[in-house]
């Protein structure tokens, strides 16, 4: 079957096809629109179209892996889930803080303005959400260094995207993605959200994956359970 429909492409669709697939196998999320800096303006993401036109083609060829690919119309977004779970990125205390965080803040933002897909954000405003969540004090990890390195990570996955400035200088603002809703599992937010509310057990050294995909649940930010272990 995949076979039959790959011969249908055109040379040109086949060279599209490889390098598509590279960008979903490494960056995991494929939002529908790319925020382009000079316009000012988010633009349709070519790789997103592509993907939605040949869904079935990509479908087909990574079940050969047992690799999932899942599609979000209502968020905009092409995803990839491993069966095996495996080829997961493990990430740092600082990182599942920065995660926890922006996914609160984004699940507000949203919940004033339904209508809103992507949140923006700014240095200022994220590090002033950690001190009210009471994020800041949770590890001596957390600076302005280790957020703008964290955000980097993210940003590799199209989970943010920079709006201005670049990550470590001192006013930067970027976007939050609708990605965000699938970094971590459900389960694992409400993990982090009962340590995070039993500040006198110890963090060990048991980190989250990315990506851990699973379809967003409709709740508010109070209601997402959080776990951070360093």
């Amino acid at each position: 079957m995949f076979q039959e429909d790959y011969d249908k492409l055109t040379r040109g669709e086949k060279t599209q096809f490889a390098e598509v697939l590279n960008d979903l196998l490494y960056e995991c999320f494929i939002p529908r629109k790319l925020y382009d800096r000079k316009s000012s303006m988010f633009k349709a993401n070519p790789d997103y179209l592509f993907l939605e036109r040949h869904l079935s083609l990509f479908k087909d060829y990574l079940s050969y892996m047992e690799i999932e690919v899942e599609q979000s119309e209502e968020d905009g977004l092409v995803y990839v889930v491993s069966a095996l779970e495996k080829n997961h990125l493990r990430i740092d205390v600082v990182t599942t803080l920065i995660v926890f965080a922006l996914r609160s803040y984004y699940e507000e933002a949203i919940s004033r303005e339904p209508e809103t897909v992507e949140v923006d954000m700014s240095y200022g405003s994220l590090a002033a959400f950690l001190q009210e969540k009471g994020l800041s004090n949770l590890t001596k990890r957390l600076s302005s260094t280790t957020i703008a390195g964290a955000l980097r990570t993210l940003d590799s996955f199209n989970v943010v995207t920079r709006l201005q400035g670049n990550y470590g200088d001192p006013s930067y603002r970027f976007f939050i993605l609708p990605t965000i809703r699938y970094v971590i599992s459900s389960e694992k937010m409400n993990a982090l959200y009962n340590f995070l509310t039993k500040p006198e057990e110890e963090p060990n050294n048991s980190l989250f994956d990315l990506p851990e995909n699973s379809k967003k649940e409709n709740l508010h930010p109070e209601d997402i359970p959080v776990e951070d272990k360093e």
